[in-house]
């Protein structure tokens, strides 16, 4: 197998991770505008903008005489999206996570492999031609990212003429056609795609192709590698599996071996080995009737020694010659079904398993999957004990709906393990209303049935990233979420709200606990990110507003709805912005196009202010399109640290440097609880807000925000209402006013303002932060 690596650093969850270092370069802005969020639980630095920016010109900047401006390289954080060139859409993570979308009028059912950095996804109907007429590349998602694509462009070769459908949907179902045709005959895979394709691979400029790690140990050893389908006889066609070395993976690793009519072959060194297969059964429509996982482990003999072997024999007795061993991979053995069973009537919607098997060094040796939307049966081999060399951890994953009658919807998402070191015999999951939280969830819309997908990426504490298909579903809506796991678990949402990705905070579920969850409620403003609450220690946070020593750096996640779930990934619907940092009289910088900086400022203790506008252009939203925002506060040098051990803050070197000298800005922040209905609608008549002012994470015993006013305009900010606050404590102050009757149809802007003990404030402004409800007389 070959395919194309990655050459960007990847975030990775569970482990610290530090940003590359960066040249300053005199005047150039901090690459840090046009920023996602952190990435899933890896607490990433922002992201580079979409457009390289190398000096003050390419981002339209100017910085004041004297003024350094530094640009800083951090960690790519956010998500890009790929259209494989069978239909499936295939969001990537920074950590590796995938999301799933079926092509239109499909399941998605796919298989992964994860080989180093590189994530492969590939769906079930590409496995029995991988390898032999489809190329793997055409499915490593992380290579197609890096390359800039979004939907795959291919090459084809042919014989007689035939030519191929277009890359995408069309690709995608008549491949899935000619599998049943195919399934039909009893074999699948064995000859040329629509009659005489024999070769797809992807016409990408890439950085080149590298083969797969070649062994570091003599490699004199052949294994032969049998597959046997439910019938006891060899698999026809071609089918892919896993093989790898568990004393140390370095030595061999291969995550898609090809066995054509049941066998493959490969030259190994000696040593302990594992061998995985995941292979599905169709119908003549091409879609899975069933899918079964099987496994083996097994001993390369060194010389004549008889290792022993699992699902198969060693042969050969003479040390001078090389040694042939038998090992079977048997689907027959893959009798135990996953099922589940939940509090509540549910229907299964997704199923994914996780099958991780480590070496000796704790190394990932083989990390796979599969997943499965249309509910058909999954069945796995389940061990006989557990492993003896390496680690075993083997996982499902299920996200299940109520029935279509259900008076009120709900859902279940379950991720558990099975113990350590085996596949369980007992495939049947049971969980009771005590194992789970429970979510009421509104899902926002300020457009009628806007088009809307969720996913929820969970994980267990040894998992570096997740996997979840994403479920479409028309917005405003609403639907009771019931969250469970085994011990460690937890997760993270993921919405496509029209071409937009938002994400949430890493969570944990509390079995037993209700709280609520407001996807998109407006209004949907730029602000600051927050560490997930329970971060592990060793997880890297990125100051967005901090000081070390006299480099300042202000950076902005460009929209957050009111709950703090944050835009993902480029491209941006920002179609302008204004980004200016001010002290006195002297603009120490303004620039268009950036959403953020870091630059150096004199070490006096200063009044400061940074003012954000930004426009945003989107046929999927019609509200707090158009925002303008001013902070002020105080800062001097930063001698000292007020930040936790794992934050890094930019230096006055332009590069990201750990937590010395690091203490965060005293800068205010917003938090809305806009009183309006899940269209974005309030009535007229009495009308109230809810804001709370905070600091940005990291302030260490922050004055209390003592003063608040907040204004309504009902002409687009022509002339201003001011609202009756009162204080509710602990920074949170209600606001009163009467919407006019005439005002019944129109969008109302609002503009808050909040001011803390020692004079740093906030004021925003949102254009048509909602909408006042058309008079139903």
């Amino acid at each position: 197998m070959r395919y194309r690596p990655i050459r960007q650093t990847t975030v990775r969850r569970r482990a610290g991770i530090r940003g590359a270092r960066a040249l300053a370069t005199g005047c150039a802005l901090a690459a840090i505008g046009l920023a996602a969020g952190p990435a899933p639980a890896a607490l990433a630095a922002p992201a580079p903008m979409e457009r390289p920016a190398t000096s003050a010109a390419a981002v339209h900047g100017t910085a004041a005489p004297g003024t350094t401006v530094h640009g800083t390289a951090a960690p790519d954080a956010t998500a890009r999206t790929v259209t494989l060139v069978t239909g499936e859409r295939v969001t990537l993570h920074a950590d590796g996570s995938v999301v799933v979308a079926p092509r239109p009028g499909a399941e998605a059912d796919y298989v992964t492999r994860r080989l180093d950095n590189d994530v492969f996804v590939i769906p079930m109907t590409a496995l029995p031609y991988l390898g032999r007429t489809l190329d793997p590349a055409l499915f490593n998602v992380s290579a197609l990212a890096e390359a800039g694509v979004t939907t795959t462009p291919v090459r084809i070769e042919a014989t007689g003429g035939v030519t191929a459908p277009p890359s995408g949907p069309a690709f995608g179902a008549a491949l899935a056609k000619q599998v049943g045709a195919e399934a039909a005959e009893g074999s699948v895979g064995g000859g040329p795609l629509f009659g005489g394709v024999t070769s797809v691979t992807p016409a990408v400029a890439t950085s080149g192709e590298r083969a797969a790690p070649r062994p570091m140990a003599r490699a004199d050893r052949t294994v032969k590698v049998t597959v046997l389908g439910t019938d006891g006889k060899p698999l026809p066609g071609t089918t892919s599996l896993a093989l790898a070395n568990v004393d140390d993976a370095a030595r061999y690793q291969e995550p898609s071996l090809q066995a054509v009519d049941g066998e493959a072959r490969a030259e190994v060194p000696a040593g302990h080995y594992t061998a995985m297969v995941s292979a599905g059964t169709f119908d003549s429509a091409g879609e899975p009737t069933g899918v079964r996982m099987a496994t083996a482990e097994f001993t390369v003999p060194d010389g004549g020694t008889d290792g022993g072997t699992h699902g198969g024999t060693d042969s050969g007795t003479d040390a001078a010659t090389a040694i042939a061993t038998d090992v079977v991979l048997d689907l027959r053995k893959a009798t135990e079904r996953i099922t589940f069973s939940t509090p509540r009537p549910a229907e299964e919607h997704q199923l994914i398993l996780h099958y991780l098997r480590q070496d000796t060094r704790g190394a990932v040796a083989v990390n796979g999957g599969v997943g499965v939307s249309g509910g058909a049966p999954v069945y796995v081999q389940p061990s006989g004990r557990p492993v003896t060399t390496g680690d075993l951890r083997f996982n499902v994953y299920t996200h299940r709906k109520a029935p279509a009658d259900a008076a009120t919807p709900y859902s279940y998402d379950l991720k558990l393990a099975n113990p350590a070191g085996t596949i369980a015999k007992n495939q049947h999951y049971t969980v009771t209303g005590r194992q789970l939280a429970t979510v009421r969830t509104d899902y926002h819309s300020d457009t009628p049935g806007r088009a809307q997908e969720v996913a929820r990426l969970m994980y267990l504490p040894y998992e570096s990233s997740g996997e979840a298909l994403s479920e479409p579903f028309k917005a405003p809506a609403r639907r009771i979420e019931y969250v469970g796991g085994s011990a460690g678990a937890s997760y993270q949402d993921w919405l496509k709200a029209g071409e937009r990705r938002f994400v949430s905070q890493e969570q944990t579920p509390r079995p037993g606990r209700t709280t609520s969850a407001d996807w998109l409620r407006g209004p949907l403003v730029p602000g600051f990110t927050e560490p997930a609450g329970g971060a592990a220690a060793d997880e890297t946070w990125y100051c967005a507003a901090c000081r070390k020593g006299d480099a300042l750096t202000f950076s902005l996640t460009m929209v957050m709805d009111s709950a703090g779930h944050h835009v993902l990934a480029l491209p941006s619907d920002i179609t302008s912005s204004h980004f200016a940092v001010v002290s006195g009289d002297t603009t120490l910088y303004e620039g268009d196009g950036v959403s953020g900086g870091a630059l150096t400022v004199p070490p006096d203790k200063a009044p400061y202010t940074v003012v954000y506008d930004q426009t945003r252009t989107n046929d999927d939203f019609r509200q707090s399109l158009t925002t303008h925002t001013e902070w002020t506060f105080a800062s001097g040098h930063s001698g000292g640290r007020t930040v936790p051990d794992n934050w890094t803050c930019v230096s006055e070197a332009g590069e990201y440097d750990g937590p010395a000298k690091c203490s965060a800005l005293p800068v205010v922040v917003p938090r809305y609880q806009l009183d309006t209905a899940p269209d974005g609608t309030s009535p007229a008549g009495d009308a109230h807000l809810v804001v709370g002012f905070g600091h940005v994470p990291g302030v260490v015993a922050p004055p209390a925000v003592t003063e608040a006013a907040v204004e309504v305009s009902f002409d687009g900010g022509e002339r201003w209402t001011e609202a009756s606050v009162t204080a509710l404590g602990e920074g949170r102050f209600r606001a009163d006013w009467t919407t006019p009757d005439a005002a019944a149809g129109r969008d109302a802007s609002l503009r808050v303002t909040g001011t803390d003990a020692d004079g740093n404030a906030v004021t925003q402004t949102v254009k048509a932060a909602f909408t006042v409800a058309a008079d139903r007389g």
